[in-house]
């Protein structure tokens, strides 16, 4: 059995655990990428994967994805080798934190789960939302978030949560104003039901 390893934020972690490339790498495809990293315009990937099976991955990447740009290939190598990706990544991990803060701050006495540095958090939902409702209202409200059924596999019962992506909003001031109208929802409860006044 194949092990894929989809390892794209792995950089934004502080203290990462050992990827399964390291500890099975006869085992493991192991995927990174710049884009979720660095900066999103930055569309250049890799892909390790054991000897046997390598030159099957690079068939199907040919097939799938042909090539990439040279000009998008230099400077991804440019700002590996000259030491600017690791300072952006140290960047990009600041704002992160701040606004995994801010996370904290709003939606603390709520049910989530995150990491101080990721790009995402989840959104248990208290009763009585279930997770398409809840992301339906708030994009109603302008803010969008995803519902547990988008990561399902198959059709069995999905957690009633969400996923907070606290790296989209524009700003910190966006963050904070999303996250306010999120918990004023979490607050209404079945008051901001569809069917209720």
């Amino acid at each position: 059995m194949l092990i894929i390893e989809d390892d794209v934020y792995r950089p934004l972690a502080d203290d990462p655990p050992p990827s399964f490339a390291c500890l099975e790498p006869e085992l493991t495809i192991h995927l990174g990428a710049l884009s979720k990293c660095l900066a999103p315009g930055l569309r250049l990937g890799f892909v390790i994967a054991p000897r046997p099976i390598a030159g099957q991955v690079a068939a199907a990447l040919r097939i799938n994805c042909w090539s990439i740009s040279p000009l998008t290939a230099l400077i991804g190598a440019r700002l590996i080798e000259e030491g600017s990706a690791a300072r952006i990544i140290d960047i990009q991990k600041q704002e992160l934190r701040q606004r995994q803060a801010i996370l904290s701050e709003i939606l603390g006495r709520f049910d989530i789960q995150a990491h101080p540095t990721s790009t995402h958090a989840w959104l248990r939902l208290p009763e009585p939302w279930r997770g398409a409702g809840f992301a339906r209202t708030c994009l109603e409200r302008g803010v969008a978030v995803l519902p547990g059924d988008a990561f399902a596999v198959g059709r069995e019962p999905v957690q009633h949560g969400v996923r907070i992506n606290v790296g989209a909003a524009r700003s910190q001031e966006d963050l904070r104003t999303a996250l306010a109208i999120m918990a004023e929802l979490l607050s209404a409860g079945h008051l901001q039901l569809p069917g209720f006044v």
